[in-house]
């Protein structure tokens, strides 16, 4: 007998069983998880996103934060950045999902406040990052402002991540934001005089820029100090 399952837009079909997260995770490394989309377990809940991503506001910008944070990583030595796909978990925060970008301090993972994890014991593939990674990037398109902006800034912040950069470069000029974690929430780091944006973390200043290229398009520079 078919089992029960909710479908969402004919593409997705999530079974009616999976709303726990150990019980995600499951259906998560299963050969039934969808392999398109962004599918998240927040609080209990399935966030979904079908759209593929916008190519100028979400794509490129996601692409040349990702290169301008691997140079100054890399550059000072400081632990291992993550690009999309890298599935995250905190299981006190009730939460799995997928950042644009996260970052692990080297010291994050000595210590064990994050790992990465198997799902089947003894196969050497390691398919979760587990604990509290010390930054995470999300960047906000049509479909998922209540997620970036309310869900996971919640469970992110329950999760103790340090640092949460959102990126929303959708309207007239592009709003980069670096979140600090507080007791209570989550605040946004005051700008310098000429607009860069501090990063305790990553021992630094950040300003993100975007310009027209030679074909009308943009291209997005994170520039550092």
């Amino acid at each position: 007998m078919p089992q029960n399952a909710i479908v969402i837009e004919g593409q997705v079909r999530i079974p009616a069983d999976i709303f726990t997260l150990e019980k995600f995770r499951e259906w998560a490394h299963s050969p039934e998880f969808p392999r398109s989309g962004w599918i998240s377990y927040i609080g209990g809940e399935i966030e979904v996103e079908m759209s593929p991503e916008e190519l100028e506001t979400h794509n490129k910008a996601k692409g040349y934060v990702f290169g301008g944070l691997l140079a100054w990583i890399q550059e000072r030595d400081l632990g291992e950045l993550l690009g999309d796909r890298a599935f995250l978990v905190h299981e006190a925060a009730d939460l799995a999902t997928e950042p644009d970008i996260l970052f692990c301090t080297w010291e994050a993972l000595r210590t064990g406040r994050v790992r990465y994890a198997e799902r089947k014991k003894g196969s050497k593939r390691y398919v979760e990052v587990v604990g509290s990674p010390d930054v995470v990037v999300e960047f906000i398109s049509d479909n998922s402002v209540q997620k970036d902006t309310v869900l996971l800034r919640e469970r992110y912040h329950r999760a103790g991540i340090p640092e949460y950069w959102l990126v929303d470069a959708r309207g007239e000029a592009v709003d980069f934001r670096i979140l600090l974690r507080s007791e209570e929430d989550y605040v946004e780091a005051a700008p310098e005089a000429d607009g860069y944006l501090r990063s305790g973390v990553l021992g630094g200043c950040f300003h993100l820029t975007r310009t027209r290229n030679r074909v009308g398009g943009y291209s997005y520079r994170l520039l550092s100090r």
